[in-house]
């Protein structure tokens, strides 16, 4: 049963969880069945709640799981981000969103893909409500493309395994789908922790930073495919406006390593 931790890890897999419980186990019955099995998952949870403790127990009989908490004062995605890099065992860090559930394939490709000097950039399929509801009961795992068309989920062409298809040439950073050496995020200093508001700090700033320390984008499209699980989504404008006026000033100032990361450095 715990025959895993005999094997090297090529990769941590960083799930970002905030309260959806049942969504995360159905991320994690997709991390079950991939056919690359020798990485580590890493549990990153902005906020404290028992119900996730009782999961990562079930699912820790099989799955190599590290579980990370802090207590929920606000958005601080990106200081459990940094937790999570630090706690990591590879030089290969896959990061996802906890609702996010994944291909077989998802690790395995991620694994070929990334190297030093890039950064691996997917995409998802966006569940309808009939489809994702029966993948959070359980009912099946992840779905076929068949189901995708006659259920009306939205942007299906994500989910095609075409791993020779010519992929897009100047991708932008999707959080829920990234891959990462940890030698560029060191350079970066990792992710910026003055963001305490969705919308621009762990993505759009990041990628930006990468590409000004000579980091290049690179589109992994057809190749680690995600399915996202429709939700209700509250209205979030008001906080991604601060987080959009944080990032240009930011910007202004063309420095590609962040002051408040992996570390904190002098001014």
């Amino acid at each position: 049963m715990l025959i895993f931790y005999l094997y090297s890890v090529k990769a941590t897999l960083i799930i970002s969880v905030y309260k959806d419980v049942e969504a995360l186990e159905a991320v994690l019955r997709s991390v079950e069945i991939q056919l690359e099995n020798q990485f580590e998952v890493i549990v990153s949870q902005d906020c404290e709640d028992a119900c996730f403790d009782e999961l990562i127990e079930k699912y820790s009989q099989k799955l190599r799981i590290k579980h990370l908490q802090q207590p929920d004062n606000g958005f601080l995605k990106n200081k459990m981000l940094n937790k999570a890099i630090r706690a990591s065992e590879s030089d290969q860090l896959i990061f996802i969103d906890g609702d996010c559930v994944l291909h077989p394939r998802f690790v395995q490709q991620h694994i070929q893909l990334i190297q030093k000097g890039r950064i691996c950039i997917g995409r998802r399929v966006d569940l309808d409500a009939k489809t994702a509801q029966s993948i959070r009961k359980g009912k099946m795992i992840t779905p076929t493309i068949t189901q995708l068309f006659k259920n009306k989920s939205t942007r299906i062409e994500e989910g095609f395994f075409l791993p020779g298809f010519m992929r897009k040439k100047n991708p932008h950073l999707l959080g829920c789908n990234m891959g990462w050496h940890k030698d560029d995020l060191i350079l970066l200093n990792g992710f910026d922790e003055t963001y305490t508001n969705p919308g621009f700090g762990e993505d759009t700033d990041i990628e930006y930073r990468a590409i000004k320390a000579g980091i290049k984008p690179f589109s992994t499209r057809f190749r680690t495919i995600q399915y996202h699980l429709f939700h209700e989504r509250p209205d979030r404008e008001d906080f991604v406006i601060i987080s959009k006026n944080q990032f240009l000033e930011k910007k202004s100032r063309k420095d590609f390593r962040c002051q408040f990361g992996l570390e904190t450095l002098e001014n």
